[in-house]
């Protein structure tokens, strides 16, 4: 099914609602239980090399500023613990059910890179990480090649919230100059089934994709049909990219730091 023009807005509006919500529940749970170099808030000094001069984007995407929900990691210097790929990527996450697709999709990459130039193309996009102070860049990439979907999420480590704001909104400014890199465009990147063959064809035809500044961390997922049909308002794509962007390492922190 898909939705009418303008129910995109209120399809993400109720979904930034969702993670309001998740985030107070993870609360109640603890509450229970070679380029620029320059110093980086809580952390050493970071280096964002030279990226891939070419590579795939979607054709559809937006952008969310951080909200007041992570207030608490607004800044890297007051969450300067390092994310890891098992953090990023945990057990509990590792298949995510869209009901919208008919789909269950599986983890079948995942990658942590220290140079955060690695998880992007084109030279307007490593400035913006050189300039946030990206010191890590952590991705993703899920698929059911069976009913014929993929997603890739990435999440980038910056210094503040306004560098992920920034960063989420240049993405869709530079678009077609530039973009993240998914894993499918990394030799490796796709380490189990299906086949890295299968996954060729993610980044040609329609994809849609959105940028969440999450405190000092920026996510962005990125959602197509592997047969490369789709249009803004396809609702499971809608839903691929809600799962994408619930980023469970990143709603843990904001919540541990209420």
């Amino acid at each position: 099914m898909k939705r009418g023009p303008g129910s995109g807005k209120a399809f993400f509006g109720a979904a930034v609602a969702l993670v309001a919500v998740v985030v107070i529940a993870v609360v109640v749970l603890i509450a229970v239980s070679g380029g620029d170099e320059r110093p980086a808030q809580g952390g050493p000094a970071v280096s964002v090399g030279r990226p891939a001069d070419s590579g795939s984007s979607p054709q559809s995407y937006s952008s969310s500023p951080s909200t007041d929900a992570y207030r608490g990691i607004a800044e890297r210097a007051k969450d300067a613990r390092p994310l890891t790929e098992a953090e990023a990527f945990p057990e509990s996450d590792r298949t995510l059910t869209v009901k919208e697709a008919g789909a269950r999709l599986k983890l079948v990459g995942s990658r942590l890179d220290a140079d955060c130039a690695q998880a992007v193309w084109g030279s307007a996009v490593a400035d913006e990480l050189r300039r946030g102070g990206c010191s890590q860049a952590v991705r993703g990439m899920y698929a059911d090649t069976k009913k014929g979907y993929a997603l890739s999420v990435t999440i980038l480590n910056l210094n503040t919230s306004a560098d992920a704001d920034r960063f989420v909104a240049a993405l869709g400014q530079v678009r077609g100059g530039g973009f993240v890199r998914p894993l499918t465009d990394v030799p490796g990147g796709v380490t189990a089934s299906p086949a890295p063959d299968e996954l060729a064809r993610f980044g040609q035809g329609f994809g849609a994709a959105r940028g969440l500044a999450m405190g000092h961390y920026a996510v962005i997922a990125w959602a197509q049909r592997l047969d490369g049909t789709g249009d803004p308002t396809d609702e499971a794509l809608l839903a691929l990219l809600i799962e994408g962007g619930k980023a469970p390492a990143v709603l843990g922190r904001a919540a541990a730091a209420l």
